[in-house]
């Protein structure tokens, strides 16, 4: 393409931008300057808001006030399968491999709030609270006296419904069935009692859903029957603190000056909810934000012409997009007519036109960036080959009902066009696809009901932590039959096997032997037809310093300047 055309191009590509800023501002309105005093603004979706993240469905996309408010037991060091300590000094392991002894850091301070002022520092308490808590064993907490008079029985009610609070993660991970048992030793000693040996538990401590409460804070609301406060108004020990928050606009986060690490250099931090991709897109021009996440790809060579003043930062990320088979449905439940349709499916136009090549076709269903990837990738068993597909396919007249998880994620930012895609690609090899979307609310209730009627879902998922543990299990184990995770529906007992000996091994080697078989079966019995592997992505102002973005999608402001 020419020089001089390929400049008119991106000058009108921008002209339409700054044609919509204005159109946009009554959309979403600016932030008040006398927030952004010593601030930052950082524009990304309300999507998934969260002031905890354990509250919300796995496999949503985290929360980076999550990340800024509270600390965790311990930390994924470099992307790697370590651990470092955070609120943890240190732990050690029983020589059965039962008991998890975890020493406890001393002098870290919570938040004092408008809300809170706590009276001690954090200790054991919290600890076993918080563990308790996502368990389902609420003995830190008092119960209401049977025989208490209540004048209005709603306070009861009320109580009884926040004690009720899902941790979808936790129990997609089935954490109940791996913990017995969490007291407190000492103030600052915590004993973590298992039911058998198991490796991923330090990592399940280092998720970005593992997060430490306050439980005097709890104490306080609970004697108020006010416990769901717990999860609106926060309380934590990191490094900032919440300030106040307007409902799908904006939430303000202020330094905590009592913080027990180095402080951070920015005083304020605006998190901007009220955009969309292109409108964040467009504050970003307009200088109304100084970060902004997953930007729409296609508008990413506009930026080209700017590149003295914005920068682009990306990862690998921990995340996958697939398309599962219904195992309720017998016609599903033939291997070769998977394999066909998986055939069938373009996966590398997919990537082209919905990831603009910001993603990378999943051959395998451990991202690349885990620690139990495989060295070398082999080309996916079953890819694109129509003419394979055509010949099994094309006299079994399969009329197929697909559902799509209609929401935009990291995985997925446009899943109604990927469906139409996939319908194409199908319907040339002789299966017609009716799409349905589905929201998420919708597919939880006709999961409750054991209503669900497609014989395909397009869906995917984000991983808390590197372990493959907590991205294969939940999304294909006989354990999470039923749930929102296992969309599949599919159990099958050598991949338990393999899948459970990887726990019962401490050896990071053997760990991942295992893991890589269960994969091994995953691609040969392919339940899911794995899609892509998409990249976390920002964009920054050149004046943003000491950036680094995790694959979870997570930023620290602690570490930023703005020079």
């Amino acid at each position: 393409m020419p020089i001089m055309l390929t400049r008119k191009i991106i000058t009108h590509g921008i002209s339409i931008l700054v044609g919509l800023i204005s159109l946009s501002s009554h959309a979403a309105p600016r932030i008040p300057d006398i927030l952004t005093e010593n601030g930052l603004i950082y524009c990304t979706q309300a999507n998934g808001l969260s002031f905890n993240p354990q509250t919300s469905d796995a496999g949503t996309s985290m929360n980076v006030v999550t990340e800024q408010i509270y600390n965790k037991l311990f930390e994924i060091k470099n992307n790697s399968a370590n651990v470092e300590p955070v609120l943890a000094r240190n732990y050690s392991l029983s020589d059965d491999g039962k008991t998890i002894t975890i020493n406890l850091r001393k002098g870290v301070k919570f938040h004092q709030t408008d809300w809170f002022t706590p009276t001690r520092d954090f200790n054991a308490e919290d600890v076993v609270f918080s563990l308790n808590r996502v368990l389902g064993h609420n003995t830190a907490l008092p119960n209401l006296e049977t025989a208490m008079d209540y004048t209005n029985p709603q306070y009861r009610i009320f109580h009884e419904q926040a004690r009720k609070v899902r941790f979808p993660y936790f129990e997609s991970i089935k954490l109940r069935e791996k913990i017995q048992s969490v007291i407190a030793t000492a103030p600052d000693q915590v004993q973590i009692h298992l039911y058998q040996p198991d490796a991923s538990i330090i990592s399940h401590l280092a998720s970005q859903y593992a997060i430490i409460f306050s439980q005097e804070y709890a104490l306080q609301l609970n004697a108020d029957d006010n416990l769901s406060q717990l999860d609106t108004l926060p309380v934590g020990t990191g490094p900032y603190k919440l300030k106040n928050f307007i409902h799908n606009q904006y939430v303000r986060l202020v330094r905590n000056d009592d913080y027990w690490r180095k402080k951070g250099k920015i005083e304020h931090v605006i998190i901007d909810l009220s955009t969309d991709r292109t409108g964040r897109l467009i504050k970003f021009l307009n200088g109304e934000c100084q970060i902004t996440s997953s930007p729409d790809v296609r508008q990413l060579g506009i930026l080209k012409q700017f590149n003295e003043r914005y920068y682009l930062k990306s990862t690998e990320g921990v995340n996958l997009s697939y398309l599962a088979f219904n195992f309720l449905k017998p016609t599903m439940n033939n291997l070769y007519l998977r394999r066909a349709i998986s055939q069938g499916i373009d996966r590398r136009k997919i990537i082209h036109r919905i990831y603009h090549n910001t993603a990378s076709v999943a051959n395998n269903i451990i991202p690349n960036i885990s620690w139990a990837a495989t060295v070398n990738t082999p080309d996916f068993a079953y890819d694109y080959n129509p003419q394979a597909a055509k010949a099994f396919l094309q006299d079994k007249h399969l009329k197929l009902i697909m559902w799509v998880l209609n929401e935009e994620q990291v995985y997925n930012p446009s899943p109604i066009k990927m469906a139409e895609l996939i319908k194409q690609d199908l319907a040339k090899v002789g299966v017609e696809v009716s799409i349905r979307p589905v929201t998420r609310t919708y597919l939880i209730e006709q999961l409750k009901n054991g209503s669900e009627d497609y014989d395909l879902i397009l869906t995917g998922w984000l991983a808390g932590n590197l372990d493959p543990d907590s991205f294969m299990r939940p999304i294909l184990s006989c354990g999470t039959l039923n749930d929102i995770t296992n969309l599949s529906n599919w159990c099958y007992q050598p991949f338990e096997q393999a899948m459970n000996s990887a726990l019962n091994t401490s050896t990071l080697r053997n760990r991942r032997y295992y893991y890589n078989i269960a994969q091994e079966i995953i691609l040969s019995e392919l339940p899911i037809i794995p899609v892509a592997n998409v990249k976390r992505m920002l964009i920054a102002n050149s004046r943003v310093k000491g950036l680094e973005l995790a694959p979870f999608g997570s930023i620290n402001f602690a570490t930023l300047s703005y020079q």
